[in-house]
């Protein structure tokens, strides 16, 4: 950010890598479903079953587009961009989003509707991820559209915490109406590109051993560190898989880039930095994490190398 120019993501990396490896897999189930089929047929079969032998042509065809969306996903997550920006800019009350390859989508902020959505269904007992969305609404109170893309954008990462989801919107308020001057600590800042312990963190769980004071009598929170490290331990070839594969797709990823206009404007407010204060996403290892690392990505090498023998026999 600068005095005029506060930018942020729209939390679509979340899943980031997750998202791409499970297409992957889906393509892969696809296309041998298609091998398959088609190498089952014989001319001897045309003759006996000829309804089995449709059915068999249309599941075929079928295979084709599904395997064309596998497709465009895994690409897409693996080759895309590492997340959809947003700039607010305070002084001409512009929001810009940017879309990929196109022309960022500009808003008005004084036209935008702030809105608290659910995304886990509602008649559902599990708790429901929150996020707010910026939408631009017409006069019959509808979504505007810019093309094919609606004009909505998302603030931040969804969360469980309803008030959190709130706090990124009252944050870039804050920014719009008052300034970076008004704005409360920011303790971290996110990256584009991840490094070591981003791969190693199995989704942050590695956060808990690393606060945990060893040199607290009461050993507070040891409970839950016991519970982490055997939870990663019997699920570290899953998380470890996952986290493989979203450090590939960060490191694959595009960064977005501004048009030279909106840039422009950006370098009215000065150098673009992160918040004062405020630290990386991007941590070091340290010492205390070492144990939990060595054990968790052992215990998936273990596994992996199991799976391996079955195959090597």
């Amino acid at each position: 950010m600068n005095h005029t120019t506060l930018e942020i993501g729209q939390g679509v990396s979340t899943f980031k890598g997750m998202v791409g490896l499970a297409a992957f897999v889906f393509l892969l189930c696809t296309l041998s479903g298609t091998y398959l089929i088609v190498s089952t047929l014989s001319a001897h079969e045309w003759e006996v079953d000829h309804f089995g032998v449709a059915f068999s042509v249309i599941g075929s065809l079928f295979c084709i587009p599904m395997g064309i969306w596998f497709l465009s996903i895994f690409l897409t997550d693996f080759f895309g961009y590492t997340d959809a920006l947003l700039r607010f800019d305070r002084t001409r009350r512009k929001v810009w989003m940017s879309v990929g390859t196109r022309t960022p989508i500009e808003l008005d902020w004084d036209r935008l509707t702030p809105v608290s959505q659910g995304i886990t269904p509602a008649n559902t007992n599990v708790n429901t991820f929150r996020a707010v969305l910026l939408v631009d609404l017409d006069e019959q109170g509808e979504v505007r559209f810019d093309g094919h893309f609606p004009r909505i954008a998302s603030l931040g990462q969804t969360s469980l915490n309803e008030q959190y989801a709130l706090g990124q919107y009252e944050y870039v308020r804050q920014f719009m109406e008052a300034g970076p001057a008004s704005l409360p600590r920011c303790e971290t800042y996110l990256e584009h590109r991840t490094g070591l312990r981003d791969l190693l963190s199995f989704f942050d769980l590695l956060d808990i051993p690393r606060r945990f004071d060893w040199h607290d009598p009461q050993m507070k929170g040891f409970g839950l560190l016991l519970l982490v490290t055997l939870a990663c331990t019997a699920m570290a070839p899953m998380i470890m898989l996952f986290s493989i594969a979203s450090w590939i797709a960060y490191r694959c990823n595009r960064v977005p880039t501004w048009p030279a206009q909106i840039e422009a404007c950006a370098a009215e407010g000065g150098v673009m930095r992160p918040p004062a204060g405020a630290h990386s996403q991007r941590q070091p290892i340290v010492w205390k994490e070492v144990p939990f690392i060595l054990l968790w990505t052992g215990s998936a090498l273990a596994f992996y190398t199991w799976v391996a023998s079955w195959f090597l026999k």
